[in-house]
């Protein structure tokens, strides 16, 4: 069986020693200025082909084996926890309940100097009481111990169902290990596993997105493989084999696009006068539309509506960002007197409702997934409208933590955006539908086949324009978007320029797969040396259908480089030159094949690789790889000085 490739530490660091996380970040430079957009703004080279036989990532084996250390830490995260009383250890016995969701992990961060794991465990149950979480750590020589983590009270439906949020700090060892833990809310001896990298050790990770059905028959989403939702199966197939240590959502974690059909939304559907319509109250619309999102989160998250997505959450820690499908298909890219109107208001209070925080409404992400990667997860979605992505001071905050936050010694940046930043442009479907209703957009290209379809569509239930303007809209490359685009990565050129970090893009939402890259058109020989080259990884989906054929080819056809400023350049890799099966093909910048992404880091060319694992046979769990591997950066002091680790 092929190996990962061993994880070790960079050359040079002692774990004994605060040399490998030194304190002080290097000095930030001036910020990138992201005054000239907003609101009134208008205006492969990877290994090679047999380094990829070496590994034998494919669709039986794509993980390094995993192997249990040797020691196991002896102090607790929960002093607590070691005056526990005679009555607290009955509780652990108590009767078992009704959970709808749950165990559901969460990574937050890893605390470089104590070295210890920081994360969350969130189960919905009738619990009145507050359950009791125990995690017992093993090793290969026999000594463990057990951990008690005591849960807080997040919120309460119909005075029924009850959001225990437990906290967790684990001791990371020098070796990886298993977490085997259980509640007190779940029947006798009812056990679940998670695993936990060394505290050297970049972590395993998983990419997915569009984890759900909208607009597919029954026929088809049979045809698909539902309910079994094979990609899921092969997920944890390769999980059991070597696990995963995080699972990275990229939006549409479940659609919510059905609440536009539900009876009670009649009154909005029908109502053909725009300003009665934006002007509804909502009050009618409160109770119906919490019990809605309520319900499908059960449905999709819960042990009885969808256990394999059960059995992955409760077994790998997740780190998840939202696109619109969580929320409603095309959320943010309304018309602005939509956006604010009192339906659209309904599940954003801070005080009503199941959506609760003492933060605004834009959270991003930063955490870290080992010594050598980082993770931006972008909110695109929190404060979107028609014409910002994100607002300029957001920007200007993100990037600020960014310099603070990412440890001197991060080799690799993985930014999660949702809609992927670098893909062909859809400006001409974008101009054709912006404002046409009831056209035949396809006689504007002379499309009377598949494409015609595409493009024509059906009207969009919430404010009647064409289906797929909201699609549009959504897009980076959109028009509304293009200098707010061109802002956040030359922001993120000076940061990779300063830091000498490698930034790569991860993103779905487009229900296909991808690769393309921007780089400088003077170092194409020079990879490792050139601080514009950033790649884009595109997966999706997990679950929905790919989309009609026609409309990739026409976007292979239509994906030329492109000048992106000066020396930059932007293009789409010729990645899938063959299919899963072994065919050839035609496209070979974009595959519509259901997939996902694996991915970890390579200490011996300090690369991170991207297996994008797509399915072979429609309706079948099992998968192939293709490879994309971001080379490290070496540019600028903090390159020279990573060098000087290296030898």
């Amino acid at each position: 069986m092929s190996r990962y490739p061993q994880q070790m530490p960079m050359p040079g660091y002692n774990p004994g020693s605060n040399a490998g996380y030194p304190q002080q970040a290097p000095r930030m430079p001036e910020p990138q200025d992201f005054s000239e957009y907003g609101s009134d703004y208008r205006g492969r080279q990877s290994l090679p082909i047999d380094e990829m036989s070496r590994l034998g990532l494919n669709e039986q084996t794509h993980h390094r084996p995993h192997h249990l250390g040797q020691q196991t830490h002896t102090h607790d995260f929960q002093t607590e926890t070691q005056r526990q009383t005679q009555e607290q250890r009955q509780e652990l016995q108590h009767h078992p309940s009704n959970v709808v969701v749950g165990p559901l992990l969460r990574y937050d961060r890893i605390d470089m100097a104590a070295k210890v794991w920081r994360g969350s465990c969130l189960i919905v149950s009738d619990d009145v009481k507050p359950p009791v979480l125990s995690l017992h750590i093993g090793s290969e020589k026999g000594a463990s111990r057990t951990l008690h983590a005591h849960a807080t009270l997040l919120d309460v439906y119909r005075n029924e169902f009850h959001f225990w949020r437990f906290p967790l700090e684990i001791p990371l060892a020098d070796h990886e290990q298993t977490i085997v833990y259980t509640a007190t809310c779940f029947v006798a001896r009812m056990n679940f596993t998670f695993h936990l990298p060394s505290y050297n050790e970049n972590m395993r990770f998983m990419f997915y997105s569009c984890n759900g059905f909208t607009d597919v028959s029954p026929d088809l989403a049979k045809e698909l493989g539902a309910p079994n939702h094979p990609l899921w199966q092969d997920v944890m197939d390769k999980h059991r084999l070597i696990p995963f240590h995080v699972l990275l959502g990229g939006g549409d974690q479940l659609y919510s696009d059905d609440m536009i059909e539900e009876d009670y939304m009649k009154p909005w559907r029908n109502e053909t006068d725009i300003p009665k319509r934006l002007s509804m109250s909502a009050e009618p619309f409160r109770e119906p539309m919490e019990r809605f999102y309520f319900n499908n989160y059960v449905k999709n998250f819960g042990p009885k509506g969808n256990p394999l997505v059960a059995e992955a959450f409760s077994s790998i820690p997740s780190v998840n960002m939202w696109d619109d499908h969580d929320i409603i298909d095309g959320y943010g890219t309304y018309p602005a007197d939509m956006q604010n109107a009192p339906l659209f208001q309904v599940e954003r209070a801070v005080s009503d409702g199941m959506i609760r925080g003492t933060l605004s409404t834009c959270n991003s992400i930063i955490t870290t997934l080992g010594p050598q990667v980082a993770v931006l997860a972008l909110d695109a979605r929190g404060e979107r409208t028609k014409y910002d992505i994100c607002r300029p001071q957001t920007y200007k905050t993100i990037f600020e933590h960014l310099y603070r936050m990412v440890p001197s010694t991060t080799r690799h940046l993985i930014v999660i955006t949702g809609v992927p930043v670098i893909y062909p442009r859809l400006t001409f479907f974008e101009n054709a539908m912006d404002g046409l209703r009831d056209f035949n957009l396809a006689s504007l290209v002379g499309k009377t086949g598949p494409l015609s379809g595409i493009i024509n569509g059906q009207l969009n239930n919430w404010n009647g324009d064409p289906e797929l303007l909201d699609d549009m809209n959504d897009h980076w490359g959109a028009g509304n978007h293009e200098n707010e685009r061109r802002l956040f990565i030359e922001a993120l050129q000076k940061f990779a320029k300063h830091r000498s970090i490698r930034v790569t893009f991860i993103a779905g939402d487009v229900h296909c797969c991808a690769a393309g890259k921007l780089y400088s058109k003077d170092m194409r020989e020079k990879e490792e040396g050139d601080p514009h080259l950033m790649m884009q990884v595109v997966s999706s989906a997990i679950v929905n259908a790919p989309p009609p054929q026609a409309l990739l080819t026409y976007l292979g056809q239509n994906s030329s480089p492109i000048s992106f400023n000066g020396n930059t350049e932007e293009k789409m890799y010729n990645i899938f030159k063959q299919s899963p099966n072994g065919n050839s093909r035609t496209n070979q910048k974009l595959m519509g094949r259901r997939n996902y992404c694996a991915g970890y880091f390579d200490p011996d060319r300090n690369k991170l690789c991207f297996w994008i694992q797509t399915e072979i046979e429609p309706g079948q769990k099992h998968t192939a790889g293709y490879l994309l591997a971001a080379p490290q950066l070496l540019f600028g002091p903090a390159g020279l000085q990573h060098l000087s680790y290296r030898q």
